[in-house]
């Protein structure tokens, strides 16, 4: 079995195609395709002229190509039966019959992965439950999966790295192009803490079409897909499609319902998807199938916690109220205008949402958005009966 074939199949067949599937059910080793000629592809069937055509005219010489280019460039080649081809991804359809991958190979296959999308717009609150969900899964020692992309998928990989994590970017253009070019910094630190790999030719150019399709790598080498912001249409929503498909979990982060890129995650919560606010939140899923990888969130995220609350209290907490002696601390530096309008109406009286509306004068949306952030931060908590109070 050559990898020079398998390197061939990946450029003759259009990547993501289901073809890749039924030619290899007829021909398990690439090769025996490559050698069978017009014989074999009648013998698969269901091959378009336009399919068939683009086989006759891809040589070994185009494979021998790609291939030196990959290596050039310091990036592995990596088949299906490459023992250090990403096994999760041999569970799904169509899963790429190369991979081009440069860095900690080991990435590839380290368990828990989860992959963190969302969109390229990203908002203020965002980036914060960006750093913090994928900044805990680092720290606690999971592999974060995204995409590279601007906005979310950039802020996760930057947060995992400064967590001390490993990440992984599925690019969607060749290994040795970036996109966005900006991100060549970036591209550059994931390759020496993670891996960046590409099923596409070494240098295939960036297009539109190709990110939904590496999309579904994103989630396939993933135990779950964690959802930070979506617009209803988006490209993050079809990644959480195609992990719900996949049999990969799927979460969501709750954010302000008004907001655009908020009504994908708010659809997916609708359909099932697991609300999260937390690193700890999404590796309680797995705690019984990777329990040291829990215990550390659970600690890296009580830690935080007590940081948010050391730099917050500013005042000692024993000045007399009216039937409570604590105080209110300052509101931290960070919070978004919403937070602290909601933070200014809370008090340790517990107060309904509607309640906590009229006094912040929000949104419904905009509230269930802030308190959302005030509980990360550790500065409210929920009781009975939806309602909130300091904590």
């Amino acid at each position: 079995m050559s990898l020079l074939h398998w390197v061939w199949l990946g450029l003759a067949v259009q990547p993501g195609s289901p073809l890749l599937d039924a030619v290899l059910k007829e021909f398990p080793d690439p090769e025996e395709f490559f050698l069978s000629g017009e014989s074999g592809i009648a013998k698969v069937g269901g091959i378009s002229q336009a399919d068939a055509l683009r086989i006759r005219k891809t040589k070994l010489s185009a494979a021998q190509a790609a291939f030196e280019t990959a290596k050039n460039f310091g990036a592995d080649v990596l088949c299906r039966t490459s023992p250090q081809y990403p096994q999760k991804l041999l569970e799904i359809k169509n899963a790429p019959a190369v991979l081009y991958a440069k860095g900690d190979l080991d990435c590839l296959n380290r368990m828990p992965a989860i992959a963190t999308v969302g969109t390229r717009n990203i908002s203020d609150y965002g980036k914060r439950i960006s750093g913090i969900i994928a900044g805990g899964l680092g720290a606690a020692g999971a592999v974060v999966i995204s995409g590279m992309a601007k906005g979310t998928d950039t802020a996760c990989h930057e947060a995992c790295l400064s967590a001390g994590g490993k990440t992984v970017a599925v690019q969607g253009c060749g290994i040795c192009n970036t996109f966005p070019a900006e991100n060549e910094e970036l591209k550059e630190r994931i390759m020496e803490n993670g891996a960046v790999i590409s099923e596409f030719a070494p240098d295939t150019k960036p297009q539109s079409s190709f990110f939904p399709i590496r999309n579904r790598i994103v989630s396939g080498m993933s135990l779950g897909v964690c959802v930070i912001e979506a617009a209803a249409r988006s490209g993050t929503s079809i990644t959480a499609r195609l992990a719900a498909e996949q049999g990969r979990d799927v979460f969501a982060v709750p954010a302000d319902v008004l907001r655009p890129t908020s009504q994908g995650t708010l659809k997916l919560l609708r359909s099932g998807a697991v609300a999260v606010a937390s690193a700890e939140d999404i590796l309680s899923e797995y705690e019984n199938a990777y329990p040291e990888i829990f215990a550390a969130a659970k600690n890296e995220f009580s830690q935080r916690s007590r940081e948010q609350k050391s730099l917050s209290r500013s005042v000692p907490e024993h000045t007399p109220r009216q039937n409570d002696l604590r105080v209110k601390r300052p509101a931290p530096p960070g919070l978004s205008p919403e937070a602290k309008a909601v933070y200014a109406a809370v008090d340790f009286e517990p107060l309904s949402v509607d309640e906590i509306s009229d006094l912040a004068k929000l949104s419904s949306g905009q509230t269930s958005a802030a308190l959302t952030e005030l509980e990360i931060f550790g500065l409210i908590r929920p009781v009975a009966g939806r309602r909130f109070r300091l904590e």
